[in-house]
Order: C-alpha cells, then structure tokens, then sequence
C-alpha cells in the first residue's frame, strides 16, 4: 500500500513540475511578445490578477512560496 502511494506522489509530482515549467514559459512568451500572442497572450493578466487577488502583500506571498519551495526541495 505504502509504495502505491508513492509511485502516485512521484506521479503526481512530476505533472506539477511539468505544469510549473509550462507556465514559466508562458509567462516568459508573454512577457516578451505581448498580449497578442496566441495562446500564451492572456497569461500576464491572469498572473496579475492572482497578484492583486492577493493584496498589497501579494508578490511578498509569492516570493515567501518560491523561496519556501526551493528550501524544501533541498
């Protein structure tokens, strides 16, 4: 049972990584080329709008998680 639940964590862990890189890109694509951009364009806004979401604080949140993240993975 342990090891099911482990090859489903490590499953699962690497479609995280794959989504993560994806949006890296996309963010990336959008940041250089714009809004127009097919199907990356819509990408910054929504990044923005999770930001704001977020508050006054929201980049320190996302600074805080990112730097939390890599620790963990260390």
């Amino acid at each position: 049972m342990y090891k099911m639940f482990e090859k489903i964590k490590k499953q699962l862990w690497g479609v995280a990584e794959i989504l993560a890189a994806v949006l890296a890109v996309a963010v990336l694509i959008s940041g250089l080329f714009g809004p127009d951009v097919p199907f990356f364009g819509g990408i910054m806004a929504n990044v923005q709008g999770v930001i704001d979401a977020l508050g006054s604080a929201g980049l320190g949140v996302i600074v805080a998680v990112m730097l939390l993240t890599n620790i963990w993975k260390r």
